[in-house]
């Protein structure tokens, strides 16, 4: 176990009802957790995360060669993955039966992924890299990163912000009128870079400091990041679990830490 990780185990979880277990992998730019959640019960049977990652494919590899509790066989297996080769298409413009035309916008050669966002009425398309993706187990479903944020969305204000932090860079999406208006993924290893980033957001969606702000992820209290977002935002909320999974497994760590893993299972 590095430094940069962490590993939460039920001890009464027995491998041998993985079958009846979904396996979560969140898979960002700079980390990887994954979470093992019984679905009869409802209870978080493991969580795993690494930040920090240099080699977030390497990573990866060596989990799923090393950890055994990955290799189990799970009722479902879903992986949100970062990947900047994504594109949002209204329902009204999206042709499913000629996704080639839409290479050029995502900037990618490769196969071409979809995610039907039914409420939101946005098709998501996305590629990834093909080596990272053949690490991953033949029946995983595959997400965006952004598909957890968008599945939160219906328990967020009519307009608000949510973010979800890594230790280095950080997922926004922005509601208005219940509506997706915005989302994007950033680098920030300082908190100069995220301060930049912040005022970039805020220029250009023309937000206000009324605006509800979520927050998910590796943040804390009167951290960097938070102060920051306090000089800008008078309504910070750290965001818990929206599912109805136990969290008896998490009652010594911040809760908020794994929302984003765990609204994965909120996605279809």
């Amino acid at each position: 176990m590095s430094n940069n990780s962490l590993l939460l185990v039920n001890p009464h979880f027995e491998a041998d009802t993985s079958e009846k277990c979904h396996l979560l992998l969140k898979i960002t730019n700079d980390s990887f957790s994954y979470a093992v959640v019984d679905k009869e019960s409802e209870e978080i049977n493991i969580v795993f995360d690494k930040q920090g990652c240099d080699d977030v494919e390497g990573t990866i590899k060596a989990a799923f060669e090393q950890d055994t509790l990955l290799s189990k066989p799970y009722a479902a297996i879903k992986a949100a993955v970062h990947t900047p080769n994504f594109l949002f298409i209204p329902d009204e413009w999206f042709d499913a039966d000629n996704l080639s035309v839409y290479t050029k916008f995502i900037g990618s050669e490769a196969k071409i992924n979809t995610k039907h966002n039914v409420s939101q009425g946005f098709n998501t398309l996305f590629c990834l890299n093909n080596s990272l993706e053949e690490r991953l187990p033949d029946t995983t479903t595959l997400f965006p990163q952004s598909e957890p944020l968008i599945a939160l969305s219906g328990h967020l204000a009519d307009t608000a912000i949510l973010i979800d932090f890594t230790a280095s860079s950080f997922n926004i999406l922005y509601l208005k009128d219940k509506k997706v208006n915005f989302q994007n993924h950033y680098d920030a290893e300082t908190p100069e870079e995220f301060n930049y980033f912040l005022l970039l957001i805020i220029e250009q969606l023309g937000l206000t400091e009324s605006v509800p702000v979520y927050l998910q992820g590796i943040i804390n209290e009167d951290d960097d990041h938070y102060n920051c977002l306090l000089k800008y935002f008078n309504q910070l909320y750290f965001f818990l679990p929206a599912g109805k999974q136990d969290s008896e497994l998490l009652a010594d760590m911040p809760k908020h830490y794994f929302s984003g893993l765990l609204a994965l299972d909120l996605c279809e």
